[in-house]
């Protein structure tokens, strides 16, 4: 299903990719900071860790980027449980943390060399544990912020914060009362992985 939802949002992006002229490629490093998600039967909490990857910008207008980012860690998962006996139990898993994403990015053009953005991306997250564990598939969301600082045209480096966020559940609600009626849909999580990258911009395309 997630996978689905990662190639339906690729199709949908298509006529802008087919359309731009500017390419940047930013292979990307840097830090995530502790997290915990709350499940129905035990507490995990994720260690703070590097984190690397790499993102594909698309110019679609002068101030306006298509991104696809892929973003990992490789860390360790604490999990507090109670057992057979409500006892607290712990327990220490390494795991990676992938998550996929296409989103976009809002340029400001300062001058020809220094551009502050804000972004936000959506795709899937795959939580995979390096032991005797079944791995787990989450939609997933993430809002970025920073800046990219140009040497030439074609060099530049990009610096951000992030967040990360699985989505754990969703919901749908409608109402109707004397004023009227409406709907409204909601999502939720336990986790949000917040964290700095920076990386070297490659600049590919007409300048």
């Amino acid at each position: 299903m997630k996978k689905t939802i990662f190639i339906l949002a690729l199709a949908i992006c298509l006529p802008f990719l087919l359309k731009a002229q500017k390419v940047e490629l930013t292979p990307f490093g840097g830090y995530v900071f502790p997290g915990t998600m709350q499940g129905d039967y035990a507490d995990i909490r994720f260690k703070d860790n590097a984190q690397y990857g790499g993102m594909l910008s698309i110019a679609v207008s002068r101030v306006m980027d298509v991104d696809f980012i892929y973003n990992r860690s490789d860390t360790k998962a604490q999990i507090t449980y109670a057992n057979i006996v409500n006892n607290i139990s712990y327990l220490e898993v390494p795991v990676s943390i992938n998550y996929m994403h296409i989103g976009f990015t809002k340029n400001f053009r300062v001058n020809p060399m220094v551009s502050p953005f804000v972004g936000f991306n959506l795709g899937t997250c795959l939580i995979y544990p390096k032991a005797n564990y079944s791995d787990q598939w989450f939609f997933s969301m993430g809002i970025n912020a920073g800046a990219k600082i140009y040497f030439s045209k074609r060099v530049g480096l990009r610096l951000q914060a992030q967040g990360l966020m699985p989505v754990q559940g969703t919901a749908f609600s409608m109402f109707v009362g004397t004023g009227g009626g409406g709907t409204s849909v909601s999502v939720y999580s336990t986790l949000f992985q917040f964290g700095f990258t920076g990386g070297l911009i490659f600049r590919l395309g007409k300048m």
